[in-house]
Order: structure tokens, then C-alpha cells, then sequence
């Protein structure tokens, strides 16, 4: 079947974040349909991160955000830049911005899931900073979300905490994808938070990639892509 869209011309607002809603192979009308929750990366765009989203085959609704944090006219982030760039700030302190911004992403996918009351929990998917968010939602709010996708990304490790029994049996899946030419977050890091998601007890696959600096591939594009297919189906 060919893929169809429609796509709202301008940005809702919601629980304090702007975002695109976009409905594919489905009636922008039905509550039941999943959503997919898309962040994009450093400086972008809700579209811009959508295009990576084109070719999905599921019934689907996306709601694409835009970061609250303006990077230049038409860009934004999800971490303050001004005065200070995130980035620069010492780690405890990265840390304990990046539990806030998660805590407020949780009200959001509340509310839009309170919205919309899909079939079953979100997937969130995100690259780069919005892959960090992605992270923090599948490690601290995963009871929001049936599936966490994070691209390029990074955690503080500190935020992980052992799961207990009863939380297993509930826990949503984490599949990280990611290049082993990543200069900016390099694979032998990413294999250090699998690692210790593991032995905190989450389920957690990582998908990597030979060739891939901090960018998105055709390859890994296109199997995300089944991926999040398959887990809607099921």
C-alpha cells in the first residue's frame, strides 16, 4: 500500500512544547492508532527529523517536536545553548539538566498520550540530543512507552537504577543504534551504558554500524524503520 499522510500545517502546543502531527496510512481522526514520539537533533527541525520517519508502513500518528530551546531563526535544541552551551558545563551538572528536561518530556508524552489514547504505549525515537532524551525516557519513565530508540546518543550512566522483579516483567524495550565511526560519541561509550542497562536488568539491544560517523544512514534508517514496524504490529 502507498503510504499517505496529512500533515497539519502549523505547530500544535502542548504541556509547554510545540510540535508537528503527522498521520500516516491512517485517518488523522482515530484515537486507537500508535503514536510515535520524534525528537530531533542539535539545531534542527521537527521535518527535518521527520524525513527519517517516510518510510514507515504501520498506520501511524507522529508527533514530531521542536526542541523549546531556540538555536538560531528557524532551528532549536532541547538544551539551553545561551548563555551557556550545555554542552560545556561541567558533568554533574549536564546530569542534572538532563533529568529536568526528561521530567518535563514524561508530562508532555503523558498528555499527548491522555490526547490521543493510542492502542498501546508510544514508541519515542531520537537522535543525537533528542537520542539522549530518548534514553532518559526509556530508563526512568519507561512506563510510558512501549519502545525507546535512541540514535547517536548518550547518557550519564549515574541515571540508570537496577530494576526490581516487578518492573522487569513491565519494562519497555531500549534499541540503540549507532555508528562505530562516531568521533562525537563514540561506540566504545555506548557499549559501556548497554552494558550497564544490562546489568541493571533492562532489555536493551545495540544495533551498530561499521561505517557511520554521527549521522543517520540508509541502512540504519531503513532498520529502525522495520523495527518499529514489527513492534507495532505485535
Amino acid at each position: 500500500m502507498a503510504q499517505q499522510t496529512v500533515t497539519d500545517q502549523k505547530l500544535n502546543e502542548l504541556s509547554g512544547y510545540k510540535y508537528r502531527h503527522v498521520t500516516v496510512n491512517a485517518d488523522s481522526l482515530d484515537n486507537k492508532i500508535p503514536i510515535i514520539v520524534g525528537l530531533h537533533w542539535r539545531g534542527s527541525t521537527p521535518d527535518e527529523f521527520g524525513k527519517f520517519l517516510k518510510d514507515l508502513k504501520s498506520p501511524v500518528r507522529l508527533i514530531l517536536l521542536q526542541g523549546q530551546y531556540p538555536d538560531d531563526e528557524a532551528n532549536h535544541s532541547f538544551f539551553k545553548i545561551v548563555p551557556t552551551d550545555y554542552y560545556t558545563l561541567p558533568t554533574d551538572e549536564k546530569m542534572k539538566i538532563l533529568l529536568q528536561e526528561g521530567e518535563k518530556l514524561s508530562e508532555f508524552i503523558k498528555a499527548i498520550t491522555h490526547k490521543y489514547k493510542p492502542i498501546k504505549k508510544p514508541v519515542i525515537i531520537g537522535a543525537s540530543q533528542g537520542g539522549d532524551l530518548s534514553y532518559v525516557i526509556g530508563i526512568r519513565y519507561n512506563n510510558l512507552v512501549s519502545l525507546s530508540c535512541p540514535l547517536l546518543a548518550t547518557i550519564d550512566n549515574r541515571i540508570v537504577k537496577p530494576l526490581s522483579k516487578k518492573l522487569q516483567r513491565q519494562i519497555s524495550e531500549i534499541e540503540v543504534f549507532h555508528g562505530i565511526a562516531d568521533k562525537i560519541v563514540l561506540i566504545d561509550t555506548v557499549k559501556q551504558h548497554v552494558q550497564v542497562l544490562r546489568d541493571s536488568k533492562f532489555k536493551v539491544d545495540l544495533h551498530s554500524y561499521k561505517d557511520n560517523t554521527h549521522s543517520i544512514s540508509n541502512k540504519m534508517m531503513t532498520e529502525f524503520t522495520e523495527l518499529i514496524d514489527r513492534h507495532l504490529i505485535n
